[in-house]
């Protein structure tokens, strides 16, 4: 972040602009990444940089000198779903900006997984412009920042539940992952295809899930499974 020297006021004395904060947005929908350049441009406030993918925005920080950047905003969705191991590396990477997640939206868990790796909370892309400058301010000071409806959310369905996946359904979880259909784990883990359809139905409940394959994906996301 830099401060600059503006001219003398009526008192000769020596006044300071407000701190100009630099952002990276990383996202891969140009039309959201030209608008909001647009708009943040129009003052001095904000210096605005763009990335449409994970690669570009690694060779942007590569080349950059270490305090360039004050936050990088991080679409979790660029063609595949981010896992938690992934945004933790982005985030060693981008230090000593502050790496924010900025989607849509996203499950409290993984939220909290990436603010356990380094990351500075969650920005929704539902914020108004106004909003969504104050929050720009309130993390660039060095806050976390979680909107309040990311835990006023009731048991409503694709909320992921926090209770932890048992072995046994991390088992099951495996062999979906791999393509396994029910009869597949049946004989694989020697079990009854009653069980199998229990822990399939458990597990997609605790990852906020309706399917396996929408279970899969959220598995993905909390750093419980591998991207292939």
């Amino acid at each position: 972040m830099q401060t600059l020297p503006s001219k003398n006021n009526n008192n000769g004395v020596l006044s300071m602009k407000n701190p100009t904060t630099n952002l990276l947005i990383v996202d891969s929908q140009k039309l959201v990444t030209d608008l909001i350049t647009s708009a943040l441009n129009t003052s001095d406030e904000f210096v605005v940089s763009s990335a449409t993918n994970l690669t570009s925005a690694i060779d942007i920080l590569k080349a950059a000198a270490s305090d360039q950047f004050d936050i990088i905003l991080l679409e979790i969705n660029l063609g595949k779903p981010m896992t938690v191991s992934e945004v933790g590396h982005l985030a060693k990477l981008s230090a000593p900006a502050k790496l924010v997640l900025f989607t849509d939206h996203a499950d409290k868990p993984f939220v909290e997984s990436c603010i356990q790796v380094g990351a500075f909370g969650f920005v929704p892309k539902s914020l108004s412009l106004q909003a969504f400058k104050c929050v720009l301010s309130f993390i660039t000071a060095g806050q976390v920042f979680i909107p309040a409806d990311l835990y006023s959310r009731t048991g409503s369905v694709g909320r992921p539940d926090n209770s932890l996946l048992k072995p046994c359904e991390m088992d099951v979880l495996e062999k979906l992952s791999i393509g396994m259909s029910n009869k597949e784990i049946t004989q694989c883990l020697n079990l009854r295809e009653s069980t199998v359809k229990l822990r399939v139905r458990s597990l997609c409940k605790k990852l906020g899930a309706t399917n396996r394959t929408q279970a899969l994906v959220n598995a993905q996301r909390q750093g419980l499974l591998p991207t292939r």
